[in-house]
């Protein structure tokens, strides 16, 4: 009776499981060209690639789900009416569920799994537990599934529940979409705030890492002392604890894997650091801008990913250009 439901959710694990096993190997290819070739810069970039192919699918399969369940929502009130009208021709309540043959969307499986369970004689509890099941990340959708469910049983007026099922969710989905219009500026302030903090972070850099440099670089003298005015916070003289260790380890890999400057100088850590500050701006900045616009944190992830790219390729490309 479940096969169907059985087969997705092993294609799913299977992804999930292919993708783990990608990454794996990506991961210990990465290791044996590091070795082979003495280049930490191959593990790192092989480490990078081995999350994303460990990730990826993971949130892709996420989002689509998601986006399946907004469209049954969209069309739950379609099939609902259609089962109204359908009852209030006179017929049983099984016969109007069979007799619905609308387009309903990516609700169009769920509603012919509906009808196959009642042809074959299942009751009507238990193919809607069934299809509520299926669909239980939408509380919408199990709500109504739960009142429809309850009133056939109760021996209640099913075509007026349906009515007010209908009206219900009407309502519901016209005050979404005016949320979500409203919200719409809201998001786009979001991404313009997000643009311009980075680039207030490379106009910092830019004028900010020559002089640092230059004053790194440049001895002055007191009598019989001489002092360097700014040193690198990573200078092994001044680094010393374990924190600070890591860090700066941290800050050479990311300089090293991306072209920001010698390891352990005061460019690299400067750069790692405003690169840093970026990407963990543009994540929380997209959870944010997701939650304001569909109360999502998937669609907060997405928008967080397209900030964090955004802010990767506008901060590398100013770097190759020489603007950071």
């Amino acid at each position: 009776m479940n096969l169907s439901f059985f087969e997705i959710e092993n294609s799913k694990k299977n992804i999930l499981l292919y993708s783990a096993g990608s990454a794996l190997i990506t991961l210990i290819l990465g290791t044996v060209l590091s070795f082979i070739f003495s280049d930490i810069r191959i593990l790192s970039s092989f480490l990078i690639l081995s999350i994303f192919a460990a990730i990826l699918p993971f949130f892709i399969l996420k989002y689509l789900r998601f986006l399946e369940i907004k469209d049954c929502e969209k069309h739950l009130q379609v099939f609902l009416n259609d089962l109204k009208e359908a009852k209030k021709s006179g017929i049983s309540f099984p016969d109007a569920i069979k007799a619905c043959k609308g387009n309903y969307g990516k609700l169009n499986k769920y509603v012919n799994k509906l009808k196959h369970d009642v042809s074959w004689g299942i009751g009507i509890r238990e193919s809607l537990k069934y299809m509520r099941d299926s669909l239980k990340e939408s509380r919408l959708i199990s709500r109504t599934l739960t009142i429809l469910q309850e009133t056939y049983y109760s021996g209640g007026n099913v075509e007026g529940i349906l009515e007010t099922l209908v009206n219900s969710l009407r309502s519901t989905m016209e005050s979404e979409r005016y949320m979500k219009s409203t919200m719409q500026h809201h998001l786009y302030m979001m991404y313009g705030i997000f643009l311009m903090y980075v680039f207030l972070v490379i106009i910092l850099g830019n004028s900010m890492l020559p002089i640092i440099s230059e004053m790194s670089s440049t001895m002055y003298k007191f009598g019989e002392f001489s002092l360097i005015t700014v040193q690198s916070p990573c200078d092994p003289s001044v680094c010393v604890d374990n924190l600070c260790i890591t860090l700066c380890n941290y800050y050479s890999l990311i300089g090293a894997l991306f072209g920001f400057g010698e390891p352990y100088s005061v460019q690299t850590y400067y750069k790692s650091l405003f690169f840093t500050m970026i990407v963990v701006q543009g994540f929380f900045t997209g959870i944010i801008a997701g939650q304001i616009s569909s109360r999502s944190w998937l669609d907060g992830l997405k928008h967080g990913m397209v900030m964090i790219g955004m802010g990767v390729f506008i901060t590398l490309f100013t770097n190759f250009i020489g603007l950071f």
